[in-house]
Formats: structure tokens, sequence, C-alpha cells
């Protein structure tokens, strides 16, 4: 009996540890330092002029322009976890090539950007930088997010809803807490988590274009949340891509399922 007191005394200190660490580790967790990338000015990329962006003064990211037209309107790009604004060029190039500026935003802490490492910060710099598009360019702008970047735009399109034309969010998660408490079952995630980060609940008045991209072998958020995501807005658009997984969907994408977004954005 002794024994079984002292391993069961033991269990729940163990448990206890293990809740209290990812309560104070989940910024960490969801936002891992990234390696260093090369400066996209330094990139020679034809049709490309790729420069700094600043929003509100501070250093935000790059912007990618065309260089043979004038921009039909602005895309405001969201990065994933464990990457950076530099590791986002393929995908700008995509909505660079169909005529419009791509702003590549960076979270505080991340590469170039100096500031904390955490969802809450990361969260601010996003909201900011819709309103330093809105307020330095004119003409339509478009939000496109990538994983963490998805819950991202999704938190950016509350309260903005009039002013964003279309949203584009790729392996997105339906919340946070849902994704987290797969990962995690035996921890009550959802009041661990500082924000659920509610996707579905940001969008919920969105009435403008959504087109949201699931991996149909994806092991890191699966498809399924992308599918309820879809399910829960009445006109979203769901592409599901059957051979990507999380990392690899650019690389299964074709023209066609390109122009048909853009289709879908009525940015074609």
């Amino acid at each position: 009996m002794r024994l079984l007191d002292y391993t069961l005394r033991f269990a729940v200190v163990a448990y206890l540890i293990g809740a209290l660490a990812l309560y104070l580790m989940q910024d960490r967790l969801l936002l891992p330092a990234v390696p260093d990338a090369a400066d996209l000015r330094t990139v020679t990329h034809a049709g490309d002029d790729i420069d700094v962006w600043n929003a509100h003064g501070v250093y935000a990211g790059y912007v990618v322009t065309p260089t043979e037209q004038e921009p039909r309107g602005t895309f405001v790009l969201y990065h994933g976890n464990e990457e950076s604004a530099e590791t986002k060029l393929p995908l700008a190039d995509v909505f660079v090539r169909a005529g419009y500026r791509v702003v590549i935003v960076e979270y505080p802490g991340h590469s170039k950007r100096r500031g904390e490492r955490t969802m809450k910060a990361a969260l601010v710099a996003s909201r900011d930088a819709l309103s330093a598009a809105l307020s330095q360019w004119h003409g339509p702008v478009y939000l496109v997010g990538e994983s963490l970047g998805a819950g991202m735009a999704s938190q950016v399109v509350k309260g903005n809803e009039p002013v964003i034309a279309g949203v584009v969010l790729i392996t997105p998660w339906d919340s946070l807490a849902n994704v987290a408490a797969e990962k995690y079952p035996i921890f009550p995630v959802p009041w661990m988590l500082h924000d659920i980060f509610d996707s579905v609940a940001a969008v919920s008045r969105y009435d403008g274009p959504l087109v949201i991209v699931g991996a149909q072998q994806d092991a890191l958020i699966p498809v399924a949340h992308a599918r309820r995501f879809a399910g829960e807005h009445d006109h979203a658009r769901l592409m599901l891509l059957p051979t990507a997984g999380h990392d690899d969907w650019i690389g299964a994408m074709t023209p066609q399922d390109w122009r048909r977004i853009l289709q879908w954005l009525k940015a074609g």
C-alpha cells in the first residue's frame, strides 16, 4: 500500500509539473527559434522589386512589388512557425505574378525583427501590418496565411471585415485549442492556453471571399481541421490537396489551382 501511495503521489506531481511546463512554455513551443536566412534583397528574382518594409516606423518584413506593372492591390502574407519572412518568397511570387504587391509580415523575435517571441506579440504585429498596409497603399487588400499564419490572418479579420477584399487560409486550424488537445490529450489544454485562437469564430462575421486549402496528408494539423473550418462558414471555398503534407503543400499546387483561388477571391 505504501508503494502504491508513493507511486500515485509521484504520478500526480509529474502530471502537475508537465501541466505547468506546458503553460509556461507554450510560446516557445508554438514559436520556436528560426535559423538565419539570407536577406531577400540579395535574391536575384526577375520581375520582382524586393525591399524591406516598415510598419508604423518599425521593421516589419519585406514588400515585393511587380516591376512590369502598377500593382492591382496588396496581399498581406503571414508565415507559419519555424519560418521567417525570408522563407516566403515562393508563396509571395504567386500573387506578384498575378499583378499584386505582397507584404511578407515578420513577427517580433523572428529573424531581423526585434521584440518578444510570443503569440501575443505576433498577433499585435499581424494586426498592425494590416493597418499599415491600408494607410500606405490604395486598392484592395487581401490576407493570406499558412499554418500558424492562417491563425494570425483569421484573428486579423475580426473587427476589420469591411476593409478586407479576400482571405486565403492554408493548412489552418479551426482553433488552436482543438489541435493542442489532440497533441496533449491528458491535459485540459483549452484552459491552459493563453489564447485558444478560435479561427472559426474570428471569421464568423466575414462575408467576403474566403478560401481554405487543406493538405490531406497533413500530420501536424490534420485536414479534418480545414474541413471543419470550411463547414462552419457559409460560403467558404475548400480546396483539398490529396498528396500534400503540411510542409510540402506548395509543391502540390498547380497553376490551375492558383488560378481557381484567384477567381474565388475575385482577384484574377
